[in-house]
């Protein structure tokens, strides 16, 4: 699709959901190699996503306030990411 009709701009919602973690990582490993031509949110629950990530976001419940929080992580500080 991108090669196609470029969009700066991806959401992708747990498309690794059926995905064994080999393929996971292949995915991966994609969108970092894309990722000077846009950019990308993937919502996951499989760590090797995040293991790959520039940074994380969080969204949790606060029951004190019955409320949702965020919390945001930068993960440039700590290096460069495994396999990027």
């Amino acid at each position: 699709i991108h090669s196609f009709r470029q969009a700066p701009f991806f959401v992708m919602d747990e498309v690794d959901a059926a995905l064994d973690n080999i393929n996971v990582k292949k995915v991966s490993n994609y969108i970092r190699q894309r990722s000077s031509e846009f950019q990308c949110i993937v919502i996951s629950l499989k760590d090797i996503f995040y293991e790959h990530a520039d940074s994380l976001v969080g969204i949790m419940r606060d029951a004190a306030s019955d409320s949702s929080r965020t919390l945001t992580l930068d993960l440039s500080a700590y290096g460069a990411a495994p396999g990027g």
